[in-house]
């Protein structure tokens, strides 16, 4: 039995004007909306969406002198950087693969990958996420950007039940970086959902839709000392390692178990 408890974001308002808006954005997410001044004083967390009809954003009350930010994608330099460790982790040989992404979070990888040149569905399983970074993709104005925008095809739901419509995409891409706790050198952006708790993954799950699907590759991104040991019961054909996690590429071998 999974007693696991995850600790979701409040919802809270700037104004008494947005204070509508607010209730309903809480109520379609199922979120506790909290007035400001319950907000400050809160003892068990203060993370916080602020809601308004003209936009959303996050803001970690507990993190000094924090200001409510929403996604800029020109801020990931990497997103775009000539040479960088996700793109190493493709091949000629994934030329014209579609890419499923089964944790988007903010569509930070996913757009990279979409840069590349890789048609991507990105799924997200948080509504509340799922809405905050759509609206934070389609309000980006980079005009560098916006073709690789354009080429994600984002989606809300469980990325696992979702799987079997997607057999015809042949490369995998996880991101199970909310294990690294505060690490000092990740951005706010970043820390702002791992400091939120989220549940893991499930990778017993993920282990047996393997045989429904036509994968080819997986690019299991995690800590930098996880033990990948119990991944689809296979060894990583490479692994890509940078200061702070790594990318750990499995070879799918269809008549494998």
């Amino acid at each position: 039995m999974n007693n696991f408890t995850e600790r979701k974001p409040f919802v809270s308002y700037l104004s008494k004007n947005e204070i509508r808006f607010a209730e309903k954005f809480a109520s379609k997410h199922d979120l506790e909306l909290i007035t400001p001044r319950n907000l400050r004083i809160s003892k068990t967390h203060k993370q916080v969406i602020w809601a308004s009809a003209k936009n959303l954003a996050l803001q970690d009350l507990a993190i000094k002198n924090s200001k409510p930010f929403v996604i800029d994608y020109m801020d990931f330099k990497k997103i775009m950087a000539k040479s960088s460790l996700l793109k190493k982790c493709f091949s000629k040989k994934d030329i014209g693969r579609k890419v499923i992404d089964l944790t988007a979070g903010y569509c930070i990888d996913a757009l990279e990958i979409s840069f590349l040149g890789y048609s991507v569905t990105a799924i997200e399983k948080k509504s509340w996420l799922y809405e905050f970074t759509n609206q934070c993709l389609q309000n980006s104005k980079h005009k560098d950007l916006q073709h690789a925008i354009n080429r994600i095809d984002f989606l809300n739901g469980d990325s696992l039940d979702l799987l079997k419509k997607y057999s015809d995409h042949e490369i995998v891409y996880l991101d199970q970086m909310f294990e690294q706790k505060n690490d000092a050198r990740a951005k706010k952006e970043i820390q702002f959902l791992r400091n939120l708790d989220f549940e893991e993954f499930d990778l017993n799950r993920f282990k047996k839709s393997l045989k429904q699907n036509n994968f080819k590759k997986i690019i299991y991104k995690s800590a930098l000392y996880s033990n990948m040991n119990s991944l689809i019961n296979l060894k990583p054909s490479r692994v890509i390692k940078g200061k702070a996690f790594k990318y750990n590429i499995f070879t799918i071998d269809q008549e494998s178990e």
